[in-house]
């Protein structure tokens, strides 16, 4: 392989360079909005609604349809003794 022989900048010194050009653009948006002596706004807000007094109709609503039932398990009626599984081995 070739030997690098030339001085290049280091990719390193270019990301540092870039973070403090972000910072600086930062804070001068801060300082232009005026964001480091802003004072809270609140805002004060009034509605005034008439006053509304409507009696609900009564509805008379269907009855629901019957829920759902499960369907009958699924054993089998042969009449023997339940077969109990095999025991696990471990080797």
């Amino acid at each position: 392989m070739a030997e690098r022989e030339s001085g290049g900048g280091s990719g390193w010194l270019g990301f540092i360079a870039g973070i403090a050009l972000l910072a600086v653009i930062a804070i001068g948006v801060v300082a232009y909005t005026g964001g480091f002596n802003r004072t809270q706004e609140t805002a004060q807000l009034e509605i005034e609604a008439p006053d509304i007094d409507v009696d609900t109709p009564d509805v008379d609503l269907p009855n629901p349809p019957p829920a759902p039932t499960m369907p009958p398990s699924a054993t089998p009626d042969t009449g023997a003794a339940p077969v109990e599984p095999a025991p696990a081995t471990t080797p």
